[in-house]
C-alpha cells in the first residue's frame, strides 16, 4: 500500500522476563491526582510533583532501562533517553523520579521499605504532541463516542504516510494510550541493547 508507514513504525511495550515475583519494576507513592496520570497519555499540564518517589526493587531495577511501574509511565534510564533524543528531537517534558529501594514484605504483594537508598538515574517522559497519522479508511477501529477523532478499540491498525520523518517516539492523536517508536529508534535501541523492551508491528496491534 503506498500510502502505509506502519512498517516504520512498532508498538513499544515492557519486557517483563526479568520480573519473576512481581507485578511491576517500580510503584508510585501517590499524591494527589496520580490517579489521572495514567500512561502520562495526554498532552496537557498534569500538576504533577517536582518530583515523583516510586518504590522499586533495586535488584531487578538494575535488568531494565524502562521500569515497568504501576500507573504505566513511560519512565527511562539516561542511556535509553539519550538513544532516542540523538534518533531525532521530538516535544517532550521531562519528569524526575526518584526511586526508594524496597523490598518485598512478609505477605503477597506488600512491600516495604528497608533503606534509604535512592535512585535518581531514571525520567518520566510525557510527549507534548500527538501523531495525526491513523489511516482512518484501512484500520479498522471502534470509534469514540465521548471524544471526536479518537478511538476506543483497534482491530486492525495502519499510518498513513506522514509528510515528514518519524519522529522517534511518539504517540497516536487517535489513540494516544499506545506509544510508539520509529523503526530507526527501534535499531538504535537495539543496537545500544537498551533492557526491558518489547516491539511489536504495528499491523499487529490490537486492544
Amino acid at each position: 500500500m503506498e500510502n502505509d508507514s506502519s512498517s516504520d513504525a512498532y508498538i513499544l511495550d515492557w519486557d517483563l522476563s526479568h520480573l519473576i515475583d512481581l507485578d511491576n519494576d517500580a510503584s508510585i507513592v501517590k499524591f494527589q491526582g496520580c490517579e489521572n496520570t495514567i500512561r502520562l497519555a495526554l498532552t496537557h499540564e498534569y500538576g504533577i510533583p517536582p518530583f515523583v518517589e516510586f518504590e522499586a526493587i533495586f535488584d531487578t531495577l538494575q535488568k531494565t532501562d524502562f521500569p515497568t511501574n504501576n500507573v504505566r509511565w513511560p519512565i527511562m534510564s539516561a542511556t535509553m533517553l539519550a538513544t532516542l533524543t540523538n534518533v531525532g528531537s521530538f516535544p517532550h517534558k521531562l519528569i524526575p523520579v526518584v526511586m526508594i529501594d524496597c523490598r518485598i514484605g512478609p505477605y503477597a504483594n506488600r512491600i516495604a521499605q528497608i533503606s534509604g537508598a535512592q535512585n535518581r538515574d531514571f525520567t518520566a517522559v510525557q510527549l507534548l504532541e500527538h501523531s495525526d497519522l491513523l489511516d482512518w479508511e484501512n484500520s479498522i477501529v471502534d470509534p469514540s463516542f465521548i471524544i471526536p477523532d479518537q478511538v476506543m478499540g483497534i482491530q486492525k491498525l495502519v499510518l498513513r504516510k506522514p509528510n515528514k520523518p518519524l519522529p522517534p517516539l511518539f504517540h497516536l492523536s487517535a489513540y494516544p494510550t499506545a506509544l510508539l517508536v520509529s523503526s530507526e529508534a527501534r535499531l538504535a535501541l537495539k543496537e545500544k541493547q537498551i533492557k526491558g523492551l518489547a516491539f511489536s508491528p504495528v499491523e499487529n496491534f490490537q486492544c
